[in-house]
């Protein structure tokens, strides 16, 4: 969603699936609308044919009660297939009604196993719904929402639903409206006959045909990923004795930003001897923002300074043709369509993903597209809509607060596999300074506590919790292999489950497509964050306790390229030694709670941390 903390700049730009690396919460009807996750199965049920909706939809009637009611049925609203199978997302209906937010999705093995349901369908056998059509545009309440929010007019698009209102506990004909004014401004509204029953900020669909031009190699010069990454400096770091050299100076041109651009090579369209930044797959237009027009060469080469708004321009478009490649090349599907990007969309800090195929960047503050971390962060939003449709109306704050936070961890390896100076931050150019606080992928919290860092609020508590996971699976495994299970798990994700849904489906990833080869490796990491357990890894991280649902009674490591934390219960000291794969002794710790840098070459170290009373041995593998 958002990047920022900046309430007055997301208003109205929050929810659906918005968006950068915001932190505020939004403005009003951010809060989800079900109270309570879905019923999640993570079992394994045969079916004859995984690629038949009509096979998955005579299960999902067969297995869920919800459906086994006369008065219900169900509609396909989405489906898609990835290298690990085939997903289905299906929702109730009441007297041929669709049902808000009664998503029943449904993943299927290409070994015909349905491995994963998320259920958020409802017991209707009480339901007595007056059908009886109005006209939502009547409705006093409804006029008085168009005057607060939308002052100078929308555009409306809206359907009826059947939703259920938990505060008066009452199922109710609704039209679910969309309205948006063309500037930014989208939200979504459950309108009834004669009050509101729910809004939220949203994001609303739009087309577009990609045009098709002759391909030609190009060379621009872009931040890769950004120029303090690439410095190995942080903002306002002294540069040859001057002070404070690397910052924003209100996106002027200097010396030492405009030195650290690096020249790349990629592929344009060229059409009567001009350049054009686009591709059959990243198209820079806005139809809305009039005073924008892509720039252009007459010469194979795209030139800019920092300065100038040709160099965003050059920044978003190899960026993101650079991570769709990569994407295909691992065989997914979810980067095969075509997107519209806006380097320079308004001068707000703030840039946002709005359904299905655009992304949109701010120019205020650092200009976010000068940062790799947020021209990927957004185009990850649109890879997980792609993949699942689940993110949106309806959905939990841990659903998106995933959604942040697989943006968060996207971005992360995308520059770690560049760079891995501060790979723990996000937004390194973009954050991290005056304008906002950045965020972090290696935070260490334990789930279901939530970082109480100030500078983190809302969903994104949920999302660095995620992306830390991530982040840790990805150095134990490496880019591919991690990444390969991040975007097979995007398929199979539900609107309105939890942090422990999702890390299921990471591990159910590695076995579709690595049949279970990383399954303790990636189990023992989402057990340190408190996301999953299994007692058949033997013995990594417990402390010597039976009580294995408690947390607090377990020694983790937390491990970075270049050092390592043992996090013990209650942050009491604990005596680390250090070995080489050999089994030689190279140092010991006493009574430590901090990080440890050991200054070593790279390699695989094995390290034993004690701690009141009990011991555990752990593996490391120092980058550095």
């Amino acid at each position: 969603m958002t990047k920022k903390s900046f309430s007055f700049i997301i208003l109205v730009l929050v929810a659906n699936l918005a968006i950068g690396g915001s932190q505020s919460p939004g403005g009003s009807g951010n809060a989800p609308f079900k109270s309570n996750t879905c019923h999640t199965d993570f079992g394994s049920y045969p079916v004859s044919d995984a690629s038949s909706t009509e096979v998955v939809a005579d299960f999902a009637r067969a297995h869920i009660s919800n459906l086994q009611n006369k008065q219900t049925a169900i509609q396909l609203t989405f489906t898609q297939t990835s290298p690990g199978g085939y997903h289905y997302t299906f929702c109730q209906t009441y007297a041929g009604i669709p049902v808000f937010a009664s998503d029943v999705t449904i993943n299927v093995s290409r070994k015909n196993m349905v491995y994963s349901i998320f259920d958020d369908s409802y017991d209707i056998s009480g339901w007595n719904v007056n059908t009886a059509d109005f006209n939502y545009q009547d409705v006093g309440v409804y006029q008085a929402y168009l005057k607060q929010y939308f002052p100078a007019g929308a555009t409306a698009t809206a359907r009826q639903v059947v939703a259920f209102e938990i505060t008066q506990n009452v199922p109710l004909l609704c039209y679910e409206v969309t309205l948006r004014d063309g500037k930014g401004h989208l939200r979504c509204v459950l309108v009834a006959h004669d009050h509101i029953v729910y809004d939220r900020d949203g994001m609303m669909y739009h087309q577009r045909a990609a045009p098709m031009f002759a391909d030609s190699t190009v060379t621009g010069k872009v931040n890769n990923p950004d120029p303090l990454t690439t410095a190995g400096v942080v903002y306002y770091a002294p540069y040859m004795g001057q002070d404070s050299a690397y910052q924003n100076f209100n996106d002027s041109c200097t010396v030492q930003l405009d030195t650290q651009r690096v020249l790349k090579s990629f592929t344009a369209d060229f059409v009567n001897d001009t350049f054009y930044l686009n591709s059959h797959y990243i198209t820079l237009a806005n139809p809305e923002n009039m005073g924008y027009t892509p720039v252009t060469s007459t010469t194979p080469g795209f030139f800019y300074e920092r300065c100038d708004e040709g160099f965003e321009d050059v920044q978003v478009f190899y960026h993101l043709n650079t991570i769709r490649s990569y994407i295909h090349g691992l065989g997914f599907n979810s980067a095969d369509t075509p997107i519209t990007a806006d380097p320079h969309f308004y001068t707000a800090d703030e840039s946002f993903f709005e359904t299905p195929d655009r992304v949109c960047y701010g120019t205020g503050g650092v200009p976010d597209a000068q940062d790799a971390d947020v021209v990927i962060h957004e185009y990850t939003h649109f890879i997980s809509w792609n993949s699942n449709h689940s993110n949106g109306n309806g959905s939990s704050l841990q659903r998106n607060g995933i959604d942040e936070g697989s943006g968060d961890y996207d971005a992360a390896s995308y520059s770690a596999s560049i760079d891995t100076s501060h790979w723990y931050w996000v937004f390194n150019w973009d954050g991290h300074n005056e304008y906002w606080d950045g965020r972090w992928v290696n935070n260490m919290t334990v789930y279901p506590n939530l970082p109480n860092d100030p500078g983190v609020i809302g969903i994104w508590k949920y999302a660095e919790i995620w992306s830390a996971s991530m982040m840790q699976i990805w150095w134990e495994l490496g880019r591919p292999t991690g990444d390969s299970m991040f975007f097979q798990a995007l398929y199979g994700l539900g609107s309105n489950i939890t942090l422990l849904d999702a890390a299921q489906q990471y591990i159910k990833a590695d076995s579709i497509l690595f049949d279970g080869r990383y399954h303790c490796i990636v189990t023992n990491v989402f057990n340190q964050h408190g996301l999953a357990y299994d007692s058949t890894c033997t013995g990594e991280y417990p402390l010597g306790t039976a009580d294995i649902s408690s947390l607090q009674n377990y020694i983790r490591l937390l491990t970075y390229p270049d050092g390592f934390k043992a996090v013990t219960p209650s942050n009491v000291p604990a005596d680390i030694t250090l070995y080489d794969i050999s089994g030689r002794q190279l140092a010991t710790y006493q009574n430590v709670t901090t990080e440890i840098k050991p200054d070593l070459p790279a390699g695989v170290y094995i390290i034993r941390v004690s701690a009141q009373g009990y011991q555990q041995g752990f593996k490391w593998v120092n980058l550095r």
